[in-house]
């Protein structure tokens, strides 16, 4: 389950970042807080490196920028509201909004497209993407993801 993987410790609502690069950087801090710079630095070349290929802007005000990596041993993910990243490619042009990063291990491919379309699930309920948009702590955004694994 998403909520499983998603603790309020790595929610940010809202993040600080004004750019994109620093948007990545910034979610790569919360999933890895403890990380060394060496690990931090080389997973966001992971996710800066993924991001160059295709951009993670959905549409509908979502970002979900992901990488696989040897610097994590299991699925992390972080996540946030976002304001005012201006520079964030969508194919719709609407800002983005909420973001959310996803970390998994090299040889865990298909885990990592099941996170993925955890986070597509949720987010394809219009209330659960208000309810998400809305959310003015880490802990609310965590009840909304746990509320939508149950209806």
């Amino acid at each position: 389950m998403l909520s499983e993987l998603l603790p309020a410790a790595r929610i940010r609502t809202p993040l600080a970042s004004r750019t994109k690069s620093a948007l990545l950087r910034e979610l790569v801090e919360l999933a890895i807080p403890d990380g060394d710079a060496a690990a931090v630095e080389n997973i966001l070349a992971v996710v800066v490196a993924r991001e160059a290929e295709i951009s993670t802007g959905m549409g509908a005000g979502l970002a979900v920028p992901h990488g696989r990596t040897d610097f994590v041993s299991d699925v992390i993910v972080a996540a946030g509201l976002v304001r005012g990243v201006a520079d964030y490619e969508t194919p719709d042009d609407v800002p983005v909004a909420v973001a959310f990063l996803v970390l998994t291990p090299s040889s865990e491919s298909g885990r990592h497209v099941k996170v993925l379309a955890r986070i597509a699930r949720v987010l394809h309920a219009p209330d659960s993407r208000a309810a998400l948009f809305s959310s003015e702590s880490g802990e609310a955004f965590a009840a909304v993801i746990r509320q939508s694994e149950i209806a």
